[in-house]
């Protein structure tokens, strides 16, 4: 015959620990530590806007329509940059020895570059901020197309609408251009960025009471009934009374009834809140099968 499993009875070992024949586990050591979450704003530079600034340096980007300035007369931008403007597959004489194209770059909204969108052609353009006055041609009048390196002058109506913004000089170079009169930063990106650490804090009397449960899993030391749905019904008990002292030795975690019973609580089942949290706590054990009818 197979007998019961007399070590998970509620009322023996209920009976074993107040005759002192069973004692109750010492508590789990517990750390008493919180996460602290700082939070600050860091810039960093945007990657794609940075990328475009060193295409323009290093080589050209086709534009659109849309891309450049469109109000005639300003200075020709591209995502707020000041850039020159040119046209690189290239139908007329090109002098590869001399390095010289008889081409003219642009860097203002000119009636020429007017013109060209006008009848559909600005896709020819490229955008630059190369800025020694070379640029790189392909000579579409031979086969097989010649590229090449180039030096090209500036559009003369371009000239006329720096003269009038008194901002042409000479002998004009496209450096001293760039210097005076771009002034772009690459954009920025604010992030908020968390640093997470952990600190031990000075723990108060519900922080010992909710960590030592945590650490028991909800469960009673001498019954072992699990309150997880009732987590109030679990008790932190104070060995010696001194409820000041909540060093873990001085402490167990309880349900309300093994609570109860202990020395000098038997005043506890006069109070109704208690009773009725004993009487919960008695149907807990049973659907957990620590009591049978």
């Amino acid at each position: 015959m197979r007998l019961p499993d007399y070590t998970k009875c509620v009322e023996i070992n209920q009976l074993l620990v107040a005759m002192g024949v069973k004692t109750i586990p010492t508590l789990p050591v517990v750390r008493f530590e919180k996460e602290i979450i700082k939070r600050f704003e860091r810039e960093y530079f945007d990657h794609e806007d940075v990328k475009i600034g060193e295409q323009l340096i290093d080589s050209a980007i086709p534009v659109y329509k849309s891309d450049l300035t469109q109000r005639p007369g300003e200075l020709l931008e591209y995502k707020g940059r000041k850039v020159v403007a040119y046209i690189r597959d290239q139908r007329a004489t090109i002098d590869f020895d001399c390095n010289y194209s008889n081409y003219r770059y642009h860097l203002c909204n000119c009636i020429t570059l007017q013109s060209m969108r006008d009848i559909g052609r600005e896709e020819r353009y490229l955008a630059t901020q190369r800025n020694d006055g070379m640029f790189e041609v392909h000579d579409l009048t031979v086969h097989p197309i010649q590229k090449g390196i180039v030096r090209m002058d500036l559009c003369k109506n371009c000239e006329e609408i720096l003269r009038k913004k008194r901002k042409y000089f000479a002998p004009f170079n496209l450096k001293k251009y760039f210097e005076t009169n771009d002034s772009y930063t690459p954009k920025a990106i604010k992030k908020i960025e968390e640093v997470r650490s952990i600190q031990t804090y000075s723990p108060k009397q519900a922080d010992y009471s909710r960590e030592y449960r945590k650490a028991c899993n909800n469960k009673c030391r001498i019954c072992s009934v699990d309150c997880s749905e009732a987590t109030g019904f679990l008790h932190m008990h104070h060995i010696n009374g001194d409820k000041s002292n909540n060093d873990r030795h001085n402490l167990q975690i309880l349900c309300v009834d093994c609570h109860s019973k202990q020395p000098l609580h038997r005043r506890m089942l006069g109070n109704p809140k208690f009773k009725r949290q004993i009487e919960i706590i008695t149907k807990l054990r049973i659907d957990q099968g620590l009591l049978t009818v």
